[in-house]
């Protein structure tokens, strides 16, 4: 939703209301009634407006309702209209940040309207209840009545916020299911009360507050801790921290309201954050590969702290105004004391900003995110050294022939051309004897990177053993596979390699020898053998040549 839709609402609620006022005055004319119990259940609403007790999913609770549904039963619908506005706009007044007080303020007060108007019409005995059973049964009408009307119409309101009606109805089912009892425990004594059943009814409240507080933090918690079982079944279905952290989004969602969410790993030799992930997927367009450690980000990382900003002091921060929008909230992922990263979580500017007790909402799962992030990183080297050369870092001989067994079965599957190309470095122990192993090692790092760098992202290479190499091209047909190991010994030919410590560089060859499926073998060890008897025959006939399998 945009601003101008949001405050077209915010007027249409507020025009409803005070014509509803009006109505309500012309319906039933308030009575003479006395000022300090008005007014302490005026002070009772602001703080009650201005201070939700936490959240429900993505909905404050706040007891406001409650209050002025009490002063409409008790003193009519015009004193608890005047109470509900009233105290709609000083909460707004007293916490500039709480927007949606200007929506939740005029959906209360219709609501209470309609109630009380029907209540005061049936029970008109100065306020309270009947000691009928139609008496209790009109004060739960009245209650439901509110409730329904006060759901729907803040369903509506809240609609471009991407609140569902069950989400509303169990945010303000809370705050009803606490006070009625309350409500109708005033109601009956204050016959015999009079106004200090107003005192009566805030320490009843005050209960009632304490009670939905420890339901919301259960609630929470069980929130969060199914948000870390998803957690965990991502990390060990898909071991991918973009997929981890679409899940992630999708609980957080439910815990705490935001548009974007993005995730930054911190290289530290480097100095730089690098994105990793972006929730939703479709905004990933939106962020650069990286982002340099200067002003607030660089702030940041130093402190390891959670840090906000609201959309006016984002605009002031030239790092943050270029990549991010709106509202934002910055959370470090530290392990140990070791900063992984950062999770950046955006609201667009119309909504409210973020709090530093948001923090308390998401906190365990934060802190449990970047536990997993690490253990993660851990996992994925622990597994690069099982399957990488230590030298080269290219795939070792094991991996090697697991992927030629997997690429031969996709092939065989679908009917394609697959290419073996078999690499050797001409005279290579002679170069080991006259420079040094050390050398060697030099040379060998250089053709792998050669070989890396000039074959597609699909094709394999690996260290087949000592300084021989091999290339899987799948879906590559004998000739193209030709074209490319003759540019690459021509490549090869043409880099200077190191010799002796400071003297001139040397030149260094490969031989090459290509073996294609399914003609020249239909299994691995058969095509593998192909490929290594054209590479002997290309040392045979004189090296820095291609050789093709007959």
């Amino acid at each position: 939703m945009s601003v101008r839709g949001l405050q077209r609402k915010q007027s249409k609620l507020w025009s409803f209301a005070i014509a509803g006022l009006a109505v309500c005055w012309w319906l039933q004319p308030p009575r003479l009634l006395q000022v300090l119990p008005v007014l302490l259940l005026l002070l009772l609403a602001v703080l009650m407006m201005a201070l939700p007790v936490g959240r429900m999913s993505t909905r404050p609770v706040r007891f406001g309702g409650a209050v002025v549904l009490f002063t409409t039963l008790l003193y009519g619908a015009v004193v608890g209209s005047v109470v509900g506005l009233v105290a709609g706009w000083l909460a707004r007044w007293v916490r500039r940040d709480r927007n949606d007080v200007l929506l939740y303020a005029p959906a209360v007060v219709l609501s209470a309207q309609v109630s009380g108007v029907l209540y005061h019409h049936a029970v008109p005995s100065a306020g309270s209840p009947l000691f009928t059973w139609q008496g209790w049964l009109f004060v739960i009408l009245c209650a439901v009545l509110f409730s329904v009307g006060r759901i729907v119409l803040l369903w509506w309101s809240d609609s471009g916020h991407r609140s569902s009606l069950r989400q509303v109805a169990r945010a303000e089912g809370i705050v009803d299911g606490v006070t009625l009892p309350a409500i109708v425990a005033v109601l009956s004594v204050h016959r015999q009360w009079g106004w200090l059943s107003v005192p009566l009814f805030a320490v009843l409240g005050t209960t009632a507050l304490l009670a939905a507080r420890a339901l919301i933090e259960a609630h929470l918690a069980r929130r969060q801790i199914r948000t870390l079982q998803a957690m965990h079944r991502r990390l060990i279905a898909h071991l991918s921290p973009d997929d981890l952290l679409q899940d992630l989004g999708t609980e957080l969602r439910r815990l705490l309201l935001f548009d974007r969410l993005s995730l930054w790993s911190y290289a530290r030799q480097e100095a730089h954050l690098q994105i990793i992930g972006v929730y939703p997927q479709d905004e990933r367009s939106a962020f650069p590969a990286y982002l340099q450690m200067e002003g607030v980000l660089g702030r940041a990382v130093d402190s390891a702290k959670p840090m906000v900003f609201t959309d006016e002091l984002r605009r002031r921060c030239p790092d943050l105004a270029e990549v991010f929008d709106g509202h934002l909230f910055i959370l470090p992922l530290v392990v140990h004391r070791y900063l992984w990263g950062l999770l950046v979580l955006e609201r667009r500017a119309h909504r409210e900003p973020f709090i530093m007790a948001d923090y308390q909402t998401i906190q365990v799962l934060v802190e449990h995110l970047a536990i997993l992030l690490e253990n993660l990183r851990l996992y994925r080297q622990t597994m690069d050294l099982a399957v990488r050369d230590g030298l080269t870092g290219l795939l070792n001989h094991r991996r090697l022939h697991e992927r030629l067994k997997e690429e031969l079965s996709r092939s065989l599957r679908y009917h394609h051309p697959m290419t073996l190309l078999m690499v050797d470095v001409d005279y290579f122990k002679r170069y080991n004897d006259t420079y040094g192993h050390q050398q060697g090692d030099e040379v060998l790092r250089t053709v792998a990177e050669i070989l890396r760098q000039n074959v597609r992202q699909s094709d394999i290479v690996g260290r087949y053993g000592g300084e021989e190499f091999m290339i899987i091209l799948p879906e590559t047909t004998k000739s193209a596979a030709v074209a490319l190991a003759q540019r690459l010994c021509e490549i090869v030919a043409n880099t200077p390699f190191p010799g002796y410590p400071g003297g001139a560089p040397v030149r260094c060859t490969i031989s090459i020898g290509v073996a294609g499926y399914p003609e020249d073998g239909l299994t691995a060890s058969d095509l593998v053998a192909a490929a290594d008897a054209a590479l002997y025959r290309a040392k045979r006939f004189g090296r820095n040549r291609v050789v093709v399998a007959p």
